[in-house]
């Protein structure tokens, strides 16, 4: 029997993914499982910053990301690893953020029936030009970043306290009130890239659903730069879906219950005027 009809169970993943049944794919053959085990030598002596990035789940990630060539993987876990430590990503959660969160809402606290985080947020409340002529753009940048990091330090902790088989989270974002001047000025676009960029080369796999609703025809200028970043696994859990409610109603609700959900999209969850707070 050939190695590609041979699957392993990894033991230190189940571990990290409980008794029952992860919405991820923890199975490995016996080729992968060699694999990892070369990738997990040749990552030993990398400083690592952050616990997170050594776990095996993690590394099974990389691989995949790069097509279980350990070398390339490698460079792209190194590659993680720079970015963390230039970019001060382990001080991110405790900046002064009080000059973007009003301005730039977002939401982390709730999550799917599974368990796993998400973010959501709503473009109508945005003003990216506005942060691009005040010179505020990179800094809604981090603050997305920080979300990115948010749901994903949640999801492990979530996972560690047995709420969660496993460690992806999600992003729901409505778009309603999507404007080529508000949203999509030339100095706005660099946003989408950006977070397409991270999305994929720091946290690879870890998002499960990536739901993108209300959105209105001009969005696939967004999708049209976007699309080249994002891996196959990425764009097949993205779903854009129009403005008929009935349509992303039905995708988003039989994910999340109404009430980890905010109002504009249908769901019971209200928030204070500080960000993040019930």
């Amino acid at each position: 029997m050939c190695d590609s009809k041979l699957f392993y169970t990894v033991i230190i993943i189940v571990s990290l993914v409980g008794i029952t049944l992860s919405r991820e794919n923890l199975s490995l053959t016996k080729a992968e499982k060699q694999k990892l085990d070369q990738f997990k030598d040749a990552v030993s002596k990398i400083s690592f910053p952050a616990e997170w990035m050594q776990q095996e789940l993690n590394l099974v990630r990389y691989l995949r990301a790069r097509q279980w060539d350990v070398q390339r993987a490698k460079s792209m876990l190194q590659e993680t690893v720079a970015w963390w430590e230039e970019n001060n990503m382990k001080d991110i959660h405790n900046e002064d953020w009080t000059s973007i969160e009003k301005d730039y809402p977002l939401h982390t606290d709730g999550v799917d029936k599974f368990g796993q985080p998400a973010f959501v947020f709503a473009f109508a409340e945005w003003d990216l030009r506005g942060a691009a002529v005040q010179g505020r753009l990179n800094r809604v940048i981090r603050w997305f970043f920080k979300a990115f990091d948010d749901v994903h330090q949640k999801s492990i902790e979530y996972h560690k306290l047995g709420k969660t088989n496993g460690t992806q989270w999600n992003v729901i974002a409505d778009m309603d009130k999507l404007s080529r001047q508000q949203h999509l000025c030339i100095q706005c676009l660099r946003f989408y890239t950006e977070l397409a960029l991270i999305l994929e080369s720091r946290y690879p796999g870890g998002s499960d659903k990536l739901f993108v609703v209300n959105s209105p025809s001009i969005f696939q200028i967004v999708l049209s730069l976007i699309n080249p970043i994002l891996s196959k696994s990425t764009l097949n859990s993205l779903k854009v879906i129009g403005a008929n409610k009935e349509e992303w109603g039905k995708a988003v609700y039989s994910h999340f219950a109404k009430d980890q959900l905010p109002e504009n999209l249908g769901g019971t969850r209200k928030y204070s005027t500080v960000w993040n707070e019930i």
